[in-house]
């Protein structure tokens, strides 16, 4: 049986990319005016908040996109995942591949965390559906990557509390979760 690859969908990947590119470039310049706002107006808290505001969110879209121009550097030179005998691969999550040994079930599921709030005569929440594989993984955390301070906090932390899931996103992809999983399947 020849291996399961999906590739990445690089139309998505330059827009977010892209995207993420203009909102940390907004948020520097949201902090360049507040600075200079700060320097002559005193530095009270109405001008540091609004300061704080702008490079918190200038490094945070800076570090998304550096992370999704490293993922379209790795789309360009193969598969973003990989199934095949050996086990399953996605570079986002991490360089090895989780063996069938160490993979204990497979499932689709809501990988969402976002709630939004439906505004109307009834509110009720909502959660977006962002569909996705989970692996339940046995050491989850030695398969996760950890080259950045919040990845090798997330690593430690799945590491002291047992968490043995992983996610495999199809976003971005030119896969469904539903391939992604039956790819699974055939192999288990």
């Amino acid at each position: 049986m020849p291996p399961f690859e999906a590739h990445l969908d690089v139309t998505k990947a330059l827009i977010m990319i892209i995207g993420a590119g203009v909102f940390a470039l907004g948020g520097l310049a949201f902090a360049g005016y507040w600075r200079s706002t700060a320097q002559y107006a005193g530095w009270t808290s109405d001008t540091i908040v609004p300061l704080a505001f702008g490079l918190v969110l200038f490094f945070v879209m800076a570090t998304v996109a550096f992370k999704g121009f490293k993922t379209y550097r790795q789309g360009q030179s193969g598969p973003i995942v990989r199934i095949d005998d050996a086990g399953v691969l996605d570079l986002r999550v991490g360089p090895q591949v989780i063996p069938w040994a160490a993979i204990r079930g497979a499932e689709i599921k809501d990988i969402s965390n976002a709630r939004m709030t439906k505004h109307g005569d009834e509110d009720v929440r909502n959660r977006p559906q962002v569909m996705g594989v989970v692996l339940k993984v046995e050491g989850a955390a030695k398969y996760l990557s950890g080259d950045s301070a919040l990845e090798a906090t997330a690593k430690s932390l799945a590491q002291v509390t047992n968490f043995d899931e992983i996610h495999i996103s199809p976003s971005g992809l030119h896969s469904s979760a539903e391939e992604i999983l039956a790819a699974i399947e055939a192999r288990r």
